[in-house]
């Protein structure tokens, strides 16, 4: 199974949750599916929230955000390409990027922040190669600064714009790689930070509502 054609040579993906009817008409939750672009808005990739039937929908619906879950990305001919698992947490999340059998690949870690929304992004070697620094006044902007204190890449949000942003918080994020170095293991973690963050600060309406 290869995951080249997603996160190999891509200056920017594109990531867009799909909706299902009953969440736009009735605020009902439904897992989480997601498709993956490429610069050229072709469709590389999806992203699938696991379901775990009726016990899934209650842990869903009770612990919202904080639920603990297993989302599977796969590649444009439906063979899965990472795992992302994060378990239930009170105050700040942690999720891990797994291969399809189950090797660690790298970790996305949220940190403490009064001013500013925070991230730690380790490699495949369990190094830190990478923070995320988002104001909180800028809060559909978070960049991705490297050890070195340089901000290589970015993670934003974007809108559609019309009815459909009127209606439901459907929505698009950017992960742009800019000009930094970024080796597949690395690209694999940004690209899974922009899945944390959407489920940390933008699931259930919080864009409405305010930061956690």
């Amino acid at each position: 199974m290869s995951d080249s054609a997603i996160f190999k040579d891509q200056p920017q993906l594109f990531v867009r949750q799909r909706k299902e009817w009953t969440e736009i008409m009735i605020d009902w939750e439904t897992k989480n599916q997601y498709t993956i672009l490429d610069v050229h808005k072709n469709e590389v990739g999806t992203v699938v929230e696991k379901s775990g039937g009726f016990g899934d929908f209650l842990t869903r619906s009770f612990l919202r955000s904080h639920r603990p879950f297993e989302i599977g990305v796969f590649d444009s001919n439906g063979s899965l390409a990472l795992k992302l698992v994060r378990s239930f947490f009170f105050l700040f999340s942690n999720m891990e990027i797994q291969d399809p059998t189950g090797q660690i690949l790298g970790r996305v870690e949220r940190r403490f922040g009064l001013l500013y929304r925070k991230y730690d992004l380790f490699d495949d070697a369990g190094t830190l190669f990478a923070r995320i620094k988002g104001p909180i006044w800028k809060i559909w902007t978070f960049p991705v600064v490297d050890t070195r204190g340089t901000s290589e890449a970015s993670i934003s949000k974007r809108w559609g714009g019309g009815l459909r942003e009127i209606f439901t918080d459907a929505d698009t994020f950017m992960i742009d790689f800019m000009q930094g170095q970024w080796s597949r293991s690395q690209r694999r973690v940004i690209f899974s930070a922009a899945i944390s963050i959407d489920f940390d600060f933008f699931e259930n309406n919080q864009a409405k509502q305010g930061i956690l």
